[in-house]
């Protein structure tokens, strides 16, 4: 099964309790989905029930028996489907029982660790080579699903919710139903995730029908229609044209449904990282860059500083080096390095600098996720004896004395005055610039924007088996690409690879990096490393925390071939499938194809 890693960056359920703090007004949308989602979960509840009683009559040695028990188990997760958008935003906790992945909340002790239970963990116990042996821990996870199942009823007592709140509950289910639910996120084994797409766009269109009694919207609604007929009618997962059924049916109605919130005067106006004012989940506005950077990031003053002051040798210690000597805008903001060269010009430091191109859309930074933030980061490697060996005071003197600087500062800090130069200044201007860096104006952006000319044939293809056969996109997810987890994108995934020393197969040796451990020496950590984006790949390799792959055919020969353990070695905490991806040479070049269409289009003034 895939585990999955996360960092906290806001706490779960924040915008939830956010939203419940609104006074309740019920109206057109609200009440009759309220009622129908109340139908719903006796019907679902009758499906998990079927399904404990097929896991208890499961016999291993039976086919039948083992078919019978994965036909239950998708007749639930396609109930669940309808009822997930409910679930997902007012009942987030009851939604984690049914079909939360396992995951960990870092911190110093193992009362972070959440042990796997739902759906997921059921598909991967049935899908197990001894299932036979598996069966005590199917009968065990079926208990919790149906006792909680039988719950859900009291949920709805005296409860009460507004248009608004049930409107963003479709927003985000839209969403989801782009980056995770075509992807196969959540059920990779069974590759029912078109399948249950179509049960999830259908509870959307159920519960917009009231409300486009009164403002019709004729344009929603038949895309609603004949988006569903696609997946309907096109249910194979790995050759499912995920290209086509984005921009054709959910972009577009993500935009119209975005449209009538707006002209209805429906907007929920509560903190959100997503921009529901863009045009879609493409769009370059798509994010709020406010989200990840407490400072005014988009401040013209602030960013233009920050640029010089990344290219300054005067914030290291001897003067010798700034942060540009291992982020070099020629090379995409990285060095071409296995490993950045220390300080002292001829040791190195233990990782691969990773580009800073979309860096800033991450609530953790650093390979090992160690910094909580874009500050946090700036001011660790400002200090750090191996790569700038800074200090504080002393580098706070050097500009101060510069009359460029004090002046450039005392307009990004208005009423500091004299006192405008400081190290939390200079870490901040650096930060906001490091978050400006997201061009998103590569060939596949300018695909997405309309320009139908812009991707060829192959890599099209190859953006379709990225976010289908290949499973890429279940941890680099759409549309940054990186390890921010969707629909909320307010949690930073970290994955376990296994990754080796060197590329070569033939001799595989474990990579002693350990990662995340370092910091916490819980099991669950050993050899975790954050999820980067893949945007601007092609230009920013050696590849992996040690650069220890040169080539992009080498990672995806890795990747295709199940990671660290599909190579030989033995890592029980590896994160990535063990088992191949089954592409062929065709596919893979495809796949390079597409990694090189995003390849970003920037000028000097980075």
């Amino acid at each position: 099964m895939r585990l999955v890693i996360i960092i906290i960056g806001i706490v779960t359920g924040a915008l939830f309790l956010s939203a419940l703090a609104l006074p309740a007004n019920p109206s057109l949308g609200a009440k009759p989905a309220i009622a129908d989602v109340r139908r719903k979960v006796v019907g679902f509840s009758k499906s998990c029930d079927n399904l404990q009683q097929t896991i208890n009559r499961l016999d291993s040695h039976d086919p039948l028996s083992v078919q019978n028990t994965k036909t239950a188990l998708l007749n639930c997760r396609y109930q669940y489907k309808e009822i997930e958008f409910f679930l997902e935003y007012f009942f987030i906790s009851s939604a984690h029982i049914f079909n939360g992945p396992s995951k960990f909340d870092p911190g110093e002790s193992e009362t972070g660790y959440q042990e796997s239970v739902g759906f997921q963990e059921i598909e991967a116990l049935l899908f197990a080579p001894d299932v036979g042996a598996q069966k005590g821990k199917l009968m065990a996870q079926a208990a919790v699903i149906c006792s909680s199942a039988r719950d859900m009823s009291t949920l709805f007592d005296e409860f009460q919710t507004s248009d608004r709140q049930l409107l963003r509950s479709l927003q985000q289910e839209l969403v989801r139903i782009m980056t995770l639910g075509i992807t196969g996120y959540d059920a990779p084994l069974l590759k029912s995730g078109i399948t249950e797409s179509y049960y999830a766009l259908r509870s959307i269109q159920t519960v917009l029908a009231p409300l486009l009694k009164n403002s019709p919207s004729t344009e929603m609604s038949g895309l609603l229609s004949t988006g569903m007929a696609y997946l309907k009618t096109h249910q194979n997962f790995d050759s499912f044209d995920r290209m086509c059924f984005l921009t054709r049916y959910a972009m577009p109605l993500q935009q119209q449904l975005n449209i009538f919130i707006r002209q209805s005067k429906l907007e929920l106006n509560t903190g959100s990282v997503l921009n529901y004012n863009a045009k879609n989940l493409f769009s370059p506005d798509a994010f709020y860059k406010g989200a990840f950077l407490d400072v005014k990031a988009n401040n013209r003053e602030l960013v233009a500083l920050g640029r010089q002051l990344f290219f300054e040798k005067g914030l290291s210690g001897p003067g010798t080096r700034s942060c540009a000597t291992c982020h070099q805008p020629e090379r995409y903001f990285t060095d071409g390095l296995p490993q950045s060269l220390a300080i002292d010009g001829h040791s190195h430091v233990l990782r691969n600098a990773p580009s800073l191109l979309y860096a800033g859309f991450q609530y953790s930074q650093f390979w090992d996720a160690r910094a909580k933030s874009l500050v946090e980061q700036v001011k660790d490697v400002l200090a750090s004896k191996e790569e700038m060996d800074a200090d504080q005071a002393i580098v706070e003197a050097r500009l101060a004395q510069d009359k460029r600087y004090n002046k450039l500062f005392k307009n990004a800090f208005p009423g500091l005055g004299d006192h405008a130069v400081s190290f939390d200044g200079i870490a901040n201007c650096i930060a906001a610039y490091e978050l400006s860096l997201s061009p998103r104006n590569s060939t596949f952006d300018q695909y997405m924007a309309g320009n139908k000319l812009a991707l060829t044939t192959r890599q099209i293809q190859g953006f379709n088996l990225f976010m289908g056969k290949a499973r890429c996109a279940t941890c680099h997810f759409a549309p940054l690409f990186n390890g921010l987890v969707p629909p909320l994108y307010k949690t930073t995934e970290l994955e376990i690879l296994g990754v080796p020393q060197t590329d070569d197969r033939k001799n595989v040796v474990a990579d002693q990096d350990d990662g995340r451990y370092r910091l916490f020496p819980i099991p669950f950590n050993k050899g975790a490393f954050k999820t980067p984006t893949i945007r601007n790949v092609a230009k920013t390799g050696p590849y992996m925390h040690n650069g220890s792959f040169h080539t992009l055919e080498k990672v995806l020969d890795f990747y295709n071939g199940g990671g660290g353990n599909g190579w030989g070695l033995t890592n029980n905490e590896q994160t990535l499938s063990s088992d191949s991806l089954k592409l062929n040479k065709s596919e893979i070049k495809s796949i390079i194809s597409f990694l090189n269409s995003v390849t970003d289009q920037y000028g000097k003034h980075y």
